[in-house]
């Protein structure tokens, strides 16, 4: 919203150059400018990957939600390089998690499998976090510890 146009258009009104009427439009005409939708804020390109990667931590809510929403937010824009890029980052992740989490589940057996289970859901949070603040400024990284199931042209090597 741009505080100093409503000022200047308030004291025009003030000052009577301005109807009531003519204010009112001028008004709503400045806010409905400001005013990001909701639709408009998804449509955005980095914004919409910032969502994909935070949309792996709805696996605390039911587990397979933490692959399944991003699965689905990818394959729906997947036309976009960008997003599939993203996608491909993400699923690399989710793929070196499940077959990580698999070989800690083996290995509690020896009790050495339950620390590592715990780093690995430290370590997918960290990562699904800095993944996000990665894609809202517009750069595509691969996650730490992944392991490059798809390949992915163009990616910041960390």
């Amino acid at each position: 919203m741009d505080l100093q146009q409503l000022e200047k258009l308030n004291e025009l009104r003030e000052k009577g150059i301005l109807t009531e009427q003519e204010y009112t439009e001028q008004k709503q005409k400045i806010l409905s400018q400001s005013t990001i939708s909701l639709q408009q804020f998804f449509l955005q390109t980095n914004h919409y990957t910032m969502l994909m990667h935070l949309a792996q931590l709805c696996a605390f809510i039911l587990p397979i939600l933490g692959w399944v929403v991003p699965l689905v937010m990818w394959l729906s824009r997947n036309e976009d390089a960008t997003i599939d890029r993203h996608g491909k980052v993400i699923f690399n992740w989710i793929l070196s998690f499940v077959l990580y989490c698999f070989i800690a589940l083996l290995l509690t057996v020896i009790i050495i499998g339950f620390p590592i289970l715990l780093a690995l859901v430290i370590c997918s949070i960290a990562f699904s976090v800095l993944g996000a603040i990665k894609a809202k400024e517009g750069i595509i990284q691969n996650y730490p510890l992944s392991i490059r199931f798809f390949r992915i042209d163009e990616v910041e090597e960390t």
